[in-house]
């Protein structure tokens, strides 16, 4: 019965991030068509989530704002996971100077608060989704060195990381074969994690109008925007406001598997 619910709640999550993608190339309407003989119609056939103050269609408005939260997302994994590899590695096999200073850059990195440095790199070279990625980035990678080292030193002292050596099989040939599949259900979890944070922490930067573009459509813009109408027309921000927090449960969901 868990196992039945587990793989539906996957089904679902994979089945919210699939719309996602879709929406990020595809809208029922144009996002940014204001017609004011429509404004603030409530959920239709036509437009399945009503239309805003302007007569937006809300619903594809939504769908055309999942794609800078999808930028930062992939920017922040494969960065976060290619510099903690590299660094775990560094620390596991590196020489004992740059074993150690690796270290101590992780343990640093892991005390930046991360909305403080989105800010500070927005203010520096200008808001966007790669200021935000790199804030993100910044404190993200060195959860996966430290994990990585852990485990690298764990397996180390294992009878068949010793017979793949004496094998032939070099270093880097042993962390592919064991090091890797041993980490993935903590890496999974930590990609998970930083994943719906990346979400968040776009949409929280967007709320304070240090997105991309203010003018495109964004789940923390919407949110914004449409705050006025929190009390009399509440489902404007509660779109938003779904969206970002399904979105970053699902991602958690789908990778952390473990």
């Amino acid at each position: 019965m868990t196992a039945a619910l587990s793989g539906r709640g996957a089904v679902l999550a994979l089945s919210l991030v699939g719309l996602m993608l879709a929406g990020t190339i595809w809208q029922p309407f144009d996002p940014h068509a204001v017609n004011l003989q429509a404004a603030l119609e409530g959920p239709s056939m036509q437009h399945w989530l009503g239309t805003d103050h302007l007569g937006r269609d809300l619903a594809s408005r939504l769908l055309a704002g999942a794609q800078p939260s999808l930028l930062a997302i992939v920017i922040v994994l494969i960065s976060s996971l290619g510099i903690g590899l590299l660094a775990g590695v560094a620390i596991g096999f590196g020489p004992a100077s740059l074993s150690n200073c690796v270290r101590w850059l992780a343990e640093t990195a892991l005390a930046l608060p991360t909305l403080i440095v989105a800010l500070l790199l927005s203010a520096l070279f200008g808001a966007g989704i790669v200021a935000i990625s790199a804030a993100l980035v910044a404190s993200t990678w060195a959860p996966y060195a430290l994990t990585i080292a852990a485990l690298l030193e764990r397996l180390r002292s294992e009878t068949y990381w010793a017979a793949s050596i004496a094998l032939g099989s070099d270093t880097l040939g042993a962390v592919r074969r064991h090091g890797l599949p041993n980490a993935w259900p903590m890496i999974g979890a930590l990609a998970g994690a930083d994943a719906g944070r990346a979400v968040i922490l776009v949409a929280s930067l967007g709320f304070l109008g240090l997105s991309a573009d203010t003018g495109q459509p964004e789940w923390g813009t919407m949110i914004h925007e449409y705050r006025m109408f929190v009390f009399s027309e509440p489902r404007l921000v509660l779109a938003p406001v779904c969206a970002t927090a399904l979105v970053a449960f699902a991602l958690n969901r789908i990778l952390d598997r473990g």
